[in-house]
């Protein structure tokens, strides 16, 4: 199987005079892709939270989303994972006002699902971003000390590049690579994903359309060949 995960947060700084600003999001989609993987099994989700900043940078931040993995037969109903709540923790800041940093902690627990499947874990995260003529270049690093499963380290290694038009359309891609130390624990070999976007403001929504595909040699059987998903954002 998989895992796990980098969520864009919100990023928005604290009302004037308020120390601090709360930032819900909400998002339903026809899928719920991450690194190339489908954690729904080709169904909907709904998922999104809410961000608590501090002036000075510092944030926490919840989330939550239904899941349904390819768990077959050997796990019973009532011990299958169907939600996996996020809680991070992090700080943001920015080295000028063009190139901007984004560090934090995460813990995934799967809420019901059977110890024994060894499905939470823990996440860190830095990501910067260079920005320049409606063009935002981010690259990612995640690092898990044990990764899904039980499998030891693993590194997530990404780069994305997005661009706004005047019309306010926005296009993207991205490419990325992840790698685990235990990979016939997890379930799949190291592998290299990617994808493109596009998406426009209706308001205060978001609609976006996402294409995502992995180099996964068995990619049918793990939910990560190519796949288009819709999603509607608040």
């Amino acid at each position: 199987l998989m895992f796990f995960l980098l969520i864009p947060l919100p990023n928005q700084a604290a009302e004037e005079n308020e120390p601090f600003a709360f930032v819900p999001d909400l998002a339903l989609a026809t899928d719920l892709v991450i690194r190339g993987m489908s954690y729904t099994n080709d169904q909907a989700t709904l998922y999104g939270g809410f961000d608590i900043e501090h002036e000075s940078g510092l944030f926490v931040y919840l989330w939550g989303a239904n899941v349904n993995f390819l768990e077959g037969q050997t796990v019973k109903p009532e011990e299958r994972a169907n939600l996996t709540i996020g809680l991070y923790g992090g700080y943001r800041g920015d080295f000028s006002k063009d190139l901007t940093y984004e560090v934090n902690v995460a813990r995934f627990i799967f809420p019901g699902a059977d110890k024994d499947l060894n499905y939470d874990m823990t996440e860190f995260t830095a990501t910067s971003t260079y920005s320049i003529q409606n063009t935002d270049f981010d690259f990612t690093y995640n690092f898990s000390p044990e990764f899904f499963y039980k499998s030891g380290k693993a590194h997530n290694l990404e780069f994305t590049a997005t661009h706004t038009l005047a019309n306010d359309l926005s296009l993207g891609g991205h490419i990325g690579w992840q790698g685990v130390s235990d990979n016939e624990t997890v379930g799949f070999d190291d592998y290299v994903h990617y994808g493109l976007s596009v998406s426009y403001p209706l308001g205060d929504f978001t609609i976006g359309l996402d294409y995502s595909n992995t180099d996964l040699d068995n990619a049918d059987a793990l939910n990560s060949d190519d796949r288009i998903y819709f999603t509607l954002s608040y």
